[in-house]
């Protein structure tokens, strides 16, 4: 397995944070988790590109709910909703997408419900930032690119053709069209 990759998008003129993306490769698969508001507000959910790196069509799986072990759909190429369908993953790969996540949360995100993070929310109320459940920490803000009206971080080893690739595929508002 790869060392996990970022990426992370934020709109401060706009809804602040837009994604947040943690991932890694095994073989020829890319797995993760990404998080950001959609139509039906603030999604989360582990991913599995399968086949990203090969010949065949990539197939997208996400997780139903923010569960790694819960149900998952195959959400792409466009089938009918496999809904409660099992982990396309093993229960190792499953342990390691929760402590990729957890450690990615950790070290990148803070959660507006959580009482522990109320220093953070003030400090974006201070700053005029926009703040929709989830933000970034505010020690990390410095590390995204400012060069437009999108600030932006990816690892200097993503590969961002999978940002590409998942934006034409997952629920977030941050998205390209298909």
């Amino acid at each position: 397995m790869s060392e996990p990759a970022n990426f992370l998008a934020f709109l401060p003129a706009g809804k602040g944070l837009m994604c947040a993306t943690t991932m890694a490769v095994v073989d020829e698969d890319v797995y993760g988790w990404y998080t950001g508001p959609s139509a039906r507000g603030l999604v989360a959910a582990f991913f599995m590109l399968e086949h990203y790196y090969s010949t065949h069509e990539t197939a997208f799986y996400h997780s139903v709910d923010d569960d790694a072990r819960g149900p998952w759909v195959l959400a792409w190429p466009s089938v009918e909703i496999d809904a409660g369908r099992l982990p396309p993953v093993s229960d190792a790969m499953c342990a390691e997408l929760e402590r990729m996540q957890d450690a990615f949360a950790a070290e990148w995100l803070f959660y507006c419900d959580d009482p522990a993070a109320a220093a953070e929310a003030a400090w974006y109320r201070t700053q005029g930032l926009p703040l929709e459940g989830v933000g970034i920490r505010h020690a990390r803000l410095n590390r995204l690119d400012r060069g437009g009206t999108l600030w932006t971080y990816a690892s200097p080893s993503l590969d961002l053709n999978i940002v590409d690739c998942l934006r034409q595929r997952w629920a977030l508002d941050y998205a390209l069209a298909p």
